[in-house]
């Protein structure tokens, strides 16, 4: 996904600073993207080249002044556009499964221990998505949620099995 429609969506909502719109991906959309400073800069300087933003400095007392985003009615139509056409297909790269390929060429222990610890992780992240989902109240976050909450609990299910498979092997 292009950093460019994460950052148009978020000023299609409200306008937002650089970190507002950070501190959102962070405590809102982490299930489905990340967004560094590196990246979220970068971008919004050629959406502002574009005119698909603009940016207002806004005086603060004491501090610099602070620079608030604002999507244009051109950023809406590429909003818009983009909005219209089928997602791209999901990429997914997990260095958990590159390990595990390289590591079946090792010791069976390695290859178990790698999928317990794997399958620790995971269940701490499900039992740390149960916590959220029980505090959020925006139907937009609660389907987000329960997204990430399907996707842990079948990789804990492929996981209980896989170590079954090298138990018995």
């Amino acid at each position: 996904m292009s950093h460019r429609y994460l950052i148009l969506g978020l000023l299609a909502q409200n306008p937002m600073t650089g970190y507002d719109m950070r501190k959102h991906v962070k405590e809102v959309l982490s299930v489905v993207t990340s967004a560094s400073y590196g990246t979220l800069y970068p971008t919004l300087h050629k959406l502002l080249s574009e005119g698909a933003v603009r940016v207002d400095e806004v005086e603060q007392q004491n501090r610099p002044a602070k620079k608030v985003y604002y999507i244009t009615p051109q950023g809406q139509a590429i909003l818009q556009t983009w909005l219209e056409k089928p997602p791209a297909d999901d990429k997914v790269r997990r260095e958990f499964l590159l390990k595990l390929y390289f590591a079946s060429e090792s010791a069976q222990g390695q290859v178990t221990l790698l999928l317990t610890q794997r399958r620790q992780r995971m269940q701490a992240q499900l039992e740390a998505l149960q916590r959220e989902r029980r505090t959020v109240n925006d139907p937009r976050r609660e389907w987000i949620i329960d997204y990430a909450l399907s996707m842990v609990r079948a990789e804990i299910t492929w996981l209980t099995d896989m170590v079954s498979r090298f138990s018995v092997v």
